[in-house]
């Protein structure tokens, strides 16, 4: 080989084995300070989970001193290895932590009044901290960053919370929708964020609360967007939305100050022959969710000689309302199907309600909360079921997760008149309950208080815990096929 070759050879052999070397060592390095940081993270996140709501409960100084103690455990990690990583990566883990922990700053205004049951507080202190990130929102290639863009949403919710408290909302529908669409234009002048930011809660909207009257925002967006993939991921969104409610028949059973609230009716072969009924309660911790969801099950049931329905019911996040509005709709829904069951065909002594979550709360109240009723009703009309599947459900308002409901009440024990644990009467219809043992939505204890004032009241109750299901065991495929057979097994026995 040439000698001049030969040393050029050597020489490049020399330089790729000093950056494979080198990136050795990083790569080690980033691995030994990720498996560290996870370790001391988990000695800050463990224990204020533990006590999240004594901690949001703090005074602001107190609150921010204990996230600034985080801050520094955690930034310490980083000083360790600062030296060790290269540029970017370390560039990646200073914006990571830094909206990490500032998201739990932006957070504590609305958790503390919620936790305390005070109102909405400033919080000057913590809103001056946070002000450096504001610059941030104008940077498109932070959209990609999952710990900015949750620190933003956590921000806009703040800002809705604000912007709702104009009287100018009220009686409005879709009112979350229409804040955000104000307060986004008043941080975000730079077109692709601001075009990044209307599309996904855009999308969010559609696929968590529907497309009902939100005619006008999508239209503006489709024509003042340029992002070509944005306003083609929207218009199947909203044309998907549109084409599944088609096809059958959408009633309005009761219109609530300004809201009319509808429902799905999917009917059967017209055989001259009454029909049993199911009725579905969308979940969605009475804050979102949509009865499209249950769209296609309805379909199925259609096709097996089942009148089927899914109720449009008031959630905090389009009218701003509370679980005793969606419960006075959940009693209204049944009270119309008796109401109008000559013209549906409808076998009023097989009225089965079925629901998750929030919607396994509306199944229970539509029987128990006697006291919580629309003035406008015709009582008359019995809004209890003959049948009730609940999937887990709420049974108890009164605990830490529903907090949120409490805090405008001047009278914090209200919500027992629609908690079922507080409720449970003897004669009772038939009830099958499902419940995950590791459900961190609603905890296990709650479902099995239920299980036992409902055998102490001698009521007809099955219930079955999922060993090591969490809370969407509707939707998880582990468990998805046992509920659907445990509900098949127990309307069959029941003889439907």
């Amino acid at each position: 080989m040439n000698s001049r070759y030969s040393t050029i050879f050597f020489l490049v052999l020399t330089l790729i084995s000093l950056k494979a070397a080198a990136f050795r060592r990083d790569t080690l390095a980033e691995k030994q300070y990720l498996a560290e940081l996870q370790t001391t993270g988990r000695t800050f996140s463990r224990p204020f989970r533990a006590q999240y709501q004594q901690n949001y409960s703090l005074p602001e100084a107190a609150f921010a001193a204990k996230i600034d103690s985080a801050r520094a455990l955690l930034t310490g990690v980083l000083d360790r290895y600062r030296n060790r990583l290269d540029a970017p990566f370390l560039k990646q883990q200073e914006l990571e932590l830094n909206y990490y922990l500032d998201k739990f700053l932006i957070d504590y205004p609305d958790l503390n009044a919620v936790y305390t049951g005070s109102d909405f507080k400033i919080c000057p202190l913590i809103l001056q901290r946070l002000k450096h990130n504001l610059p941030d929102f104008n940077k498109p290639g932070l959209t990609a960053s999952s710990d900015f863009t949750d620190y933003a949403r956590a921000f806009f919710a703040y800002q809705v919370n604000r912007e709702l408290e104009k009287p100018v909302y009220r009686n409005t529908d879709n009112q979350e929708l229409q804040a955000i669409f104000k307060i986004i234009p008043r941080f975000v002048n730079n077109r692709q964020c601001l075009e990044f930011w209307q599309q996904d809660y855009l999308l969010n909207h559609i696929d968590n609360k529907g497309i009902k009257n939100i005619g006008g925002i999508y239209h503006h967006f489709m024509v003042s967007c340029r992002d070509t993939a944005y306003l083609r991921k929207v218009r199947v969104a909203f044309n998907t939305d549109y084409s599944g409610r088609q096809g059958h028949l959408i009633k309005t059973y009761k219109t609530a100050g300004a809201y009319p609230l509808d429902l799905h009716l999917f009917l059967p072969a017209d055989d001259g022959k009454k029909h049993p009924v199911m009725v579905y309660f969308h979940g969605g911790s009475w804050s979102e969710g949509k009865p499209d969801w249950f769209f296609e099950a309805c379909k199925i049931d259609a096709k097996n000689g089942w009148v089927s329905c899914a109720v449009e019911y008031r959630i905090y996040g389009r009218q701003r309302t509370l679980p005793f509005e969606a419960v006075k709709d959940a009693r209204s829904a049944i009270r119309w199907l008796r109401q109008h069951a000559d013209e549906y065909q409808i076998d009023t002594s097989r009225i089965v309600a079925a629901g998750n979550s929030a919607g396994g709360h509306l199944v229970l109240t539509s029987a128990l909360a006697g006291t919580i009723n629309e003035a406008t009703d015709d009582l008359h009309y019995s809004p209890i079921p003959n049948i009730l599947l609940v999937t887990s459900g709420v049974y108890d308002l009164t605990d830490q997760n529903t907090a949120w409901i409490r805090r405008t009440l001047k009278n914090k024990e209200e919500v027992k008149a629609i908690s079922p644990a507080f409720l449970v009467r003897k004669g009772m219809p038939p009830v099958l309950a499902l419940h995950g043992t590791n459900d961190g939505n609603v905890p296990f204890p709650s479902a099995l208080a239920f299980e036992a004032a409902m055998k102490e009241a001698g009521n007809p109750l099955e219930f079955h815990a999922l060993g090591g299901a969490s809370h969407f065991i509707w939707l998880d495929r582990r468990y998805s096929g046992q509920v659907d057979s445990l509900q098949n097994a127990f309307l069959k026995k029941l003889g439907y």
